[in-house]
């Protein structure tokens, strides 16, 4: 377990405080409280393996040193690992999976990532089985091997080189209009064009989804789904969700969400009791 949650990427950290270019006295206080994070992190882990219940009051301090990190303006994926893996540490399963969705959309390709969400999934209480409600994580799982940056890029050199062909096509008319050469070089043009749309799709599904539906957890433990937004609505189910139940948001008033689980089912919470991503 140590090993699972152990490893903070500092260097990456640092380096990002850096690139966010914050005055240089909020660099200085955004690395300070990094390293104190970073610090306490390390020490809890070092404690748990002798005394479990000491060791939480470390990963409190590392949760409280990553959110000023992150709230000062520096957005990065490690950072937001960092912050989930010290979360469910400290038992905050709902507040960890929220920084893991999170860091998922800036590194989906990072394995250890993916691990650490599943195993903070697995210890959620309440489970919803998909029948549909999901469908666009089903549907977008296959791509999401290749990062965003990843498929932008490929999308750029499909496209450079669909357009490069036409190009040459059309200002070499000598070549014979049935040639090997022309019929492969039109179809080398097809195959790229087919690619760049399809990544191209991917990229702008990832950019657009979350404005539409965004993703959100449950933070708390005994969240009642109610009929309306409002405490006077009758509840919903006959039991309140647990921490780190996942849904996708489908509208929000002033204090209220309206959610849809993994089942379909809907319902509204109290937005003070999770955390969109």
């Amino acid at each position: 377990m140590t090993r699972f949650f152990g490893c903070i990427h500092i260097a990456t950290l640092t380096a990002c405080a850096f690139f966010a270019r914050p005055a240089l006295g909020d660099t200085t206080a955004l690395l300070n409280e990094l390293n104190a994070a970073q610090s306490a992190y390390d020490h809890g882990i070092e404690v748990a393996r002798t005394d479990p219940e000491a060791a939480q009051k470390y990963f409190m301090d590392a949760v409280s040193g990553f959110e000023k990190v992150v709230n000062g303006g520096v957005t990065n994926g490690h950072l937001l690992y960092n912050l989930g893996n010290a979360q469910v540490q400290s038992k905050q399963i709902g507040g960890g999976i929220g920084s893991y969705l999170q860091a998922q959309r800036i590194i989906p390709e990072d394995s250890q990532l993916q691990s650490n969400l599943a195993h903070a999934r697995s210890l959620v209480k309440d489970r919803f089985h998909s029948g549909g409600g999901m469908l666009m994580e089903d549907v977008s799982a296959w791509w999401h091997f290749i990062s965003f940056n990843g498929r932008l890029t490929l999308a750029e050199i499909a496209w450079i080189t669909c357009w490069t062909i036409a190009a040459f096509l059309f200002y070499r008319p000598a070549i014979q209009t049935q040639s090997l050469a022309r019929v492969l070089a039109r179809r080398t043009a097809c195959v790229c064009a087919i690619i760049g749309v399809i990544l191209a799709a991917t990229v702008a599904v990832d950019m657009l989804a979350p404005n539409f539906y965004p993703q959100g957890v449950t933070i708390r433990d005994g969240v009642m789904v109610r009929k309306g937004n409002g405490e006077g609505f009758e509840p919903q189910f006959a039991e309140p969700l647990s921490q780190g139940v996942e849904f996708r948001v489908l509208e929000k008033r002033p204090g209220w969400l309206r959610i849809r689980l993994g089942d379909e089912k809907t319902g509204w919470i109290a937005a003070n009791q999770a955390s969109t991503a």
